[in-house]
């Protein structure tokens, strides 16, 4: 390869390597999301799943679990309801129904606020959990979250966060 050829590539490889580099500094500023998380975000498909999260600040809207995770894995993410549904260990149709339920009550897109915390998509495959015992389990187990926190988090009574912590701890 010619000298110049090389200085070309060279040149061009910085101003790609620059512009990937302004884009993920942007994407992670808006989406609160680390450098390290965000290029996580970018590898191959089998690490999509453990790497895919969830805000905590969808499930304040008036909507069910179920229905709030559907919806944003649909709008924002641009999945499949097939792709949802392996994610999620559900049948596509309750995505679809979950979904169709969802843009009814509610049509705009969600806006992710603040105070949020991450969830990540895994703690919802685990079908012998309600989705918010998932939900409580995770964040009082992993974040060490008070109930109180977590009540106040999802904009739920903290008596029903507690109720499925221990209808989880108790296995029923």
């Amino acid at each position: 390869m010619s000298l110049v050829k090389e200085k070309y590539i060279s040149e061009d490889l910085d101003r790609d390597i620059n512009a990937i580099n302004t884009f993920i500094k942007n994407v992670s500023q808006k989406h609160i999301l680390s450098f390290k998380e965000l290029v996580s975000l970018l590898g191959d498909e089998e690490k999509d799943q453990s790497a895919i999260k969830i805000p905590c600040s969808i499930f304040r809207e008036r909507l069910g679990i179920l229905e709030s995770v559907a919806k944003y894995m649909k709008e924002e993410l641009n999945l499949s309801y097939h792709k949802i549904a392996v994610m999620l260990n559900r049948d596509d149709r309750v995505i679809w129904a979950s979904y169709n339920k969802a843009i009814k009550k509610k049509k705009e897109r969600f806006k992710v606020k603040e105070p949020n915390y991450w969830l990540p998509v895994s703690i919802f495959s685990d079908t012998s959990l309600g989705l918010l015992e998932a939900i409580s389990k995770y964040l009082k187990d992993e974040a060490q979250m008070s109930f109180n926190e977590i009540a106040n988090l999802l904009n739920r009574d903290n008596r029903t966060i507690w109720t499925s912590y221990n209808r989880k701890k108790r296995g029923k």
